[in-house]
């Protein structure tokens, strides 16, 4: 069967531990058939000054797909890594991940296959469409590598500045996802507009050659006796449109915001049933207290962190991973 691996390393010689390793997993796993160039690109979901590389390979093999991951695993102590990520992110000197082995499709606590993160990982997707465009990633609703890559960059992020009749429209579409029976009225909406340090955050993309309004999220700034806060309200992607990392560019748009106004503290909210968004908080660095309440702190060295996260992954090819 085809498997597709995912190389990155951002510690020590990175291009020599990409190489090696897709060296040994050929030795060990199975025939080497394809190899993308080597991208740079900022880190994500992480604080690091560390540049990663990556690339991604394919593979033929019959073997098991938990005893590959056995051996990948294997391999990426051999060259250097000693700690695995968690809630948090580590630099690394390779990180290794199986992204799609044949039509396997399975989720369990310690491997899941395709990858869930491949739709939203540029760094991901431009390798993978270098080597094999019209494959089909293994999950519904089955879209080509080629077709995830092209839907990954038409989204925008915006901050309007007046109410408008349409955007109020797109609210209460969005409200309603977010909680059933919810809306705003239009007098209500109007005054989120008048209220100082309140901004509402747009993420836009196109349905049908036309763009709408796909998600959104508030930020609220407060003034207290123990510093600037913020707080992060009604974050929402229009079910069509999650699995594609828009949650991620959002919040770094509120954190980016939050840094620019001098914010130290970015805390939120979120029900324990909203299983999925409460793991896309601690993926993002914030901290869950005991009261429910998540909390990031704002680092203003890691501004331009957050602005490259809201624009987008942005690559740099720097050359093939292996030569003849």
């Amino acid at each position: 069967m085809l498997l597709y691996v995912g190389l990155g390393s951002n510690l020590g010689e990175r291009e020599e531990n990409i190489r090696r390793a897709a060296q040994l997993i050929s030795e060990r796993v199975g025939q080497l058939l394809k190899c993308s160039s080597i991208y740079e690109s900022a880190p994500v979901d992480m604080k690091t000054d560390n540049m990663f590389l990556n690339a991604v390979a394919l593979f033929e093999t019959d073997m098991e797909a938990h005893e590959i991951l056995r051996i990948t695993q294997q391999i990426e102590r051999e060259l250097g890594r000693t700690q695995k990520s968690d809630a948090r992110h580590y630099d690394r000197t390779i990180d290794i991940d199986l992204l799609q082995y044949g039509d396997l499709n399975f989720e369990e606590a310690e491997l899941t296959l395709p990858h869930p993160m491949v739709p939203e990982r540029k760094f991901v997707l431009e390798p993978l469409v270098e080597i094999d465009p019209d494959a089909r990633f293994m999950a519904p609703p089955f879209p080509t590598f080629a077709q995830l890559l092209e839907d990954f960059d038409t989204a925008e992020i915006t901050v309007p500045t007046e109410p408008l009749p349409i955007d109020w429209r797109a609210v209460n579409f969005l409200l309603r996802q977010l909680s059933p029976g919810k809306s705003i009225t239009w007098t209500d909406y109007q005054q989120l507009f008048e209220t100082p340090n309140t901004y509402l955050v747009f993420l836009s993309d196109y349905v049908e050659d036309v763009k709408r309004r796909v998600g959104m999220a508030t930020l609220c700034i407060t003034q207290s006796p123990t510093g600037r806060k913020a707080w992060v309200e009604d974050l929402v992607i229009d079910q069509p449109f999650r699995g594609r990392g828009l949650s991620h560019r959002l919040l770094a748009c509120l954190k980016l915001k939050a840094a620019e106004m001098g914010v130290r503290k970015l805390m939120l909210t979120s029900r324990p049933v909203r299983v999925a968004a409460n793991r896309l908080y601690q993926h993002e660095g914030f901290e869950r207290r005991e009261t429910n309440v998540y909390a990031f702190e704002i680092l203003p060295g890691d501004i331009e962190a957050y602005r490259l996260a809201t624009n987008g992954q942005r690559l740099k090819c720097v050359g093939p991973l292996l030569t003849d």
